[in-house]
């Protein structure tokens, strides 16, 4: 109902996937390549990051979204700067689409995995 699909900038060339919204050398759990698909179920608030994507959208966000590869994946956090959505993350999913609010909807189930 509220996932959303996107895309890595072709410019990105190799983007790390965290367990959480924030940028720790720690909390890498994979990566994800230049057009490379995915579809983003809920963001979060976390560490402010910058890249300069080719729209020239703000190149520095504190959104960071909960993505997922496949059926089979569990999903992480990657930066929401990294990701072409076709716009703000925050304006296209609104207030409904955090992940706090998700787990809300899931009745707590599953909120582990969403930081």
């Amino acid at each position: 109902m509220y996932n959303h699909p996107g895309t890595i900038w072709q410019t990105a060339a190799i983007v790390n996937r965290h367990s959480g919204p924030k940028s720790d050398s720690h909390t890498v759990t994979g990566t994800l390549h230049a057009g490379q698909h995915v579809t983003i179920l809920c963001y979060s608030k976390g560490s402010p990051e910058s890249f300069e994507n080719p729209l020239h959208t703000p190149p520095t966000s504190d959104a960071w979204d909960f993505v997922v590869t496949g059926d089979q994946d569990l999903g992480s956090f990657v930066a929401d700067v990294f990701i072409d959505t076709g716009g703000d993350i925050r304006q296209q999913l609104g207030s409904q689409g955090t992940c706090d609010a998700l787990c809300k909807r899931l009745g707590g189930t599953g909120a582990s995995a969403l930081g």
